[in-house]
């Protein structure tokens, strides 16, 4: 909301801001875009990585195998497969 001033003469309300003050109020009311990430994540051109990695030499990358089951479904899992394996005492 703007604050209009009267005009003496007219009477009528008269915004008496300046363009630049209209167009910088109407660049605030406009939606922004919000970033999707934080300007320090995304990647920058001619940028060196620090530090640097060197991947001569005796220095191995490894891939760490990782389970997202629960314990109780890694539980779940282990029980279908003993049941699975095992032998019925009595055959129908």
């Amino acid at each position: 909301m703007t604050a209009l001033q009267f005009n003496l003469f007219t009477g009528e309300a008269e915004d008496r801001r300046t363009r630049k003050q209209r167009q910088a109020d109407r660049q605030r009311s406009l939606p922004k875009q919000m970033e999707m990430f934080p300007q320090r994540d995304i990647a920058q051109f001619g940028v060196k990585a620090n530090p640097h990695i060197p991947l001569s030499g005796n220095v191995k990358l490894l891939l760490i195998p990782e389970d997202p089951r629960t314990e109780e479904e890694i539980e779940a899992d282990i029980q279908r497969q003993a049941e699975r394996n095992t032998r019925p005492m009595f055959s129908d």
